[in-house]
């Protein structure tokens, strides 16, 4: 028992040491890539960036081989997610409710004005384009999966203020690792700039509201 609590205490340490780091590591991006809040706020779920950001061009590919590109965020509105395939619980829980809100604006707002829903992979050494595909199309068929190698997730990661950090699993061989990562969605407008971040947890109706509350913004 004693051993049990010595082995528990250690994990407890570890954790908050780890979200320690990821806070620190995200303030400084933050710093580097300082983020302006609306003199005009709009209320949402999270925040509405005036003036918008900047994003810098990135080469990825997507779930059908095909590149993706600063070019692909262009003419209209994006919803973008960073997660992995073997992700326990945000992710799945995320792409439910990305996959619910979609249905619904489907019925409630024209063809032009829908969001393009894109999953971008923390974990390129695992998540193929094979198996990016079959996860994004099993919430929605229309939903994108992107990837890239370490360093072009890297890039877009810090453009993105996007944290992610590999966790060996104890005891587990070098592929048994889990990510913690940041777990927010980022909405890019139709010039390709990052416009607003939307919090965790997600819901369907939150998010509902608050696209249309941009949307008559702009």
């Amino acid at each position: 028992m004693k051993n049990f609590l010595v082995s528990r205490k250690r994990k407890i340490y570890l954790y908050v040491f780890v979200i320690f780091i990821i806070l620190c590591y995200s303030i400084s991006k933050m710093h580097s890539h300082p983020i302006l809040l609306a003199t005009t706020p709009i209320k949402i779920d999270g925040l509405y960036l005036t003036p918008p950001q900047e994003i810098v061009d990135f080469q990825l590919t997507d779930n059908h081989h095909q590149p993706f590109t600063k070019q692909n965020l262009q003419g209209h509105w994006t919803f973008l997610f960073f997660g992995f395939t073997d992700c326990g619980m945000v992710c799945p829980l995320t792409m439910a409710a990305l996959r619910d809100m979609q249905r619904t604006l489907q019925q409630e707002l024209p063809t032009n004005q829908l969001p393009q829903v894109v999953f971008v992979s923390v974990d390129p050494e695992r998540d193929t384009v094979e198996r990016l595909n079959s996860y994004v199309t099993s919430f929605n068929p229309t939903f994108k999966g992107v990837r890239g190698d370490e360093d072009q997730t890297e890039q877009l990661e810090k453009q993105l203020h996007i944290v992610a950090a590999k966790m060996q699993v104890e005891g587990g061989k070098k592929d048994q690792y889990t990510i913690d990562h940041s777990a927010e969605i980022m909405v890019i407008n139709p010039e390709g700039k990052l416009q607003a971040f939307f919090s965790y947890p997600h819901k369907a109706d939150q998010m509902i509201k608050d696209y249309k509350a941009i949307l008559s913004a702009n």
